[in-house]
């Protein structure tokens, strides 16, 4: 996979993130202005209607949004796109399809065949092995660290962008003005100061991919915001393991979509 599908694919993700967390942020404003009304029965009503989909979308969209980080991590790391189960790379058109799929069209039919699970996503992504150079410091001055190595050179606006750490997990935020400045930031953390688990959600603000096809929709043509994420016919519901090692629902994810090939 070359460098230009990696931003297409990148791009997809960081805007599905960003359309989950906005819709989560309406319905929660939401909420609280109908919670600060004078309570009647038609309230109640509105209340009911509004709660059920906030509680579902407040535990399904975290749940997307840890398969989205996990997908950003593999991408800082090289490791995206290879299946978690065969080691062999995924095809571009079930990335197109489902960007933070974990494995190939055969394993994700293994998978489903036999009830099997993938680990959780968060169990995936770490905790990390804090690099030797920064063990016995609080999370705040490895940030800080963080925070000086970048400042200190000339080549990176650091003004839009947000650090943080847990676990010896690397969360960068913001924005930078171009994908050079992107890959030297990633480029830092991972081979200069040697953190192994970077979640990479900086938003480019240069990235404009003129990759043949991509402009408008996928490369066959249809449109991203359509049917993209969640087609009813071509989605199915992953399985995950609990932490008390019991199969649990992924909410609707759609890791196998044994179509998607």
């Amino acid at each position: 996979m070359d460098k230009e599908d990696i931003l297409f694919l990148r791009n997809m993700l960081l805007d599905r993130r960003s359309g989950i967390l906005e819709r989560v942020q309406k319905l929660a404003v939401a909420w609280q202005e109908l919670e600060e009304r004078t309570t009647e029965l038609e309230e109640e009503a509105q209340k009911a209607s509004i709660s059920r989909p906030y509680d579902q979308l407040d535990v399904t969209g975290k749940q997307e949004i840890e398969q989205i980080d996990l997908a950003l991590t593999k991408m800082t790391l090289g490791d995206y796109g290879i299946c978690e189960s065969c080691g062999d790379d995924i095809s571009p058109r079930r990335l197109q399809a489902i960007p933070w799929t974990r494995l190939c069209v055969d394993c994700a039919r293994d998978y489903e065949k036999k009830h099997r699970s993938l680990p959780l996503t968060t169990e995936a992504i770490g905790p990390a092995k804090i690099p030797d150079e920064f063990q016995g410091l609080g999370e705040q001055q490895v940030v800080n660290a963080i925070i000086e190595r970048l400042q200190s050179d000339e080549r990176i606006d650091t003004d839009e962008l947000k650090v943080a750490i847990r676990k010896g997990v690397v969360y960068l935020d913001g924005t930078v003005p171009g994908e050079v400045e992107h890959e030297i930031i990633v480029q830092i953390l991972t081979d200069g100061m040697g953190f192994s688990a970077v979640v990479d959600r900086i938003d480019v603000n240069d990235l404009i991919l003129e990759q043949e096809g991509y402009e408008d929709g996928a490369p066959d043509g249809t449109g991203i915001g359509n049917h993209l994420f969640y087609d009813d016919d071509d989605m199915h519901g992953d399985r995950y393991e609990s932490r008390s090692g019991k199969p649990r629902s992924n909410y609707g994810l759609a890791e196998p979509d044994l179509r998607a090939d």
